[in-house]
């Protein structure tokens, strides 16, 4: 393994930490169910809305698609398109970064590339977020930003560490 990464620069390796540390932090807001917490009983992500009756019963949770409210408006339904498009986007600046250093190593392009799907995918991330922060539920009320939690904050950790990736590819590729 040391003789495979002796010939690799420095700022890729650093990019490649980056951007694995960046998809596996949105892998895990994507997939959580603590976006937001309106109250002390329930909290919904991006898929599932969770939530108990009364103290003392399990917590249940139903998938977003058979809530019966009105969480699936356009805007909810935009930031999860987003997501989805940024998680793809992470896997495939990972892959292009990994080939760059295992498969195709002559060729420079790739950090460009990479560099260049980072972006993407940070920013798909970040504009993600912000269409989900600005939405409104039942009948017109506003998101309270006191309450988004840690999945949220998750994202927003992964979509900054995708913007800074990418820059450290793309000064890789200028080098």
């Amino acid at each position: 393994m040391a003789g495979l990464l002796a010939d690799v620069p420095r700022m890729v390796i650093g990019g490649i930490i980056i951007s694995a540390l960046s998809l596996i932090l949105h892998v895990i807001g994507f997939s959580t169910t603590y976006w937001y917490k309106p109250e002390d009983t329930g909290h919904f992500g991006l898929w599932k809305t969770c939530g108990q009756a009364q103290k003392g019963v399990p917590e249940i949770c139903i998938d977003n698609e058979d809530f019966s409210g009105s969480l699936l408006n356009d805007n909810f339904k935009a930031a999860r398109a987003l997501e989805c498009l940024a998680l793809v986007s992470f896997i495939a600046a990972l892959t292009s970064a990994v080939l760059k250093i295992v498969v195709l190593k002559e060729k420079g392009i790739l950090n460009f590339v990479a560099g260049l799907v980072n972006l993407m995918a940070g920013g798909l991330t970040l504009i993600g977020l912000c269409v989900f922060a600005t939405m409104q539920l039942f009948g017109g009320v506003k998101l309270d930003s006191t309450k988004f939690h840690y999945s949220f904050g998750l994202c927003i950790v992964g979509g900054i560490g995708g913007l800074i990736s990418g820059i450290v590819f793309i000064i890789a590729w200028r080098k």
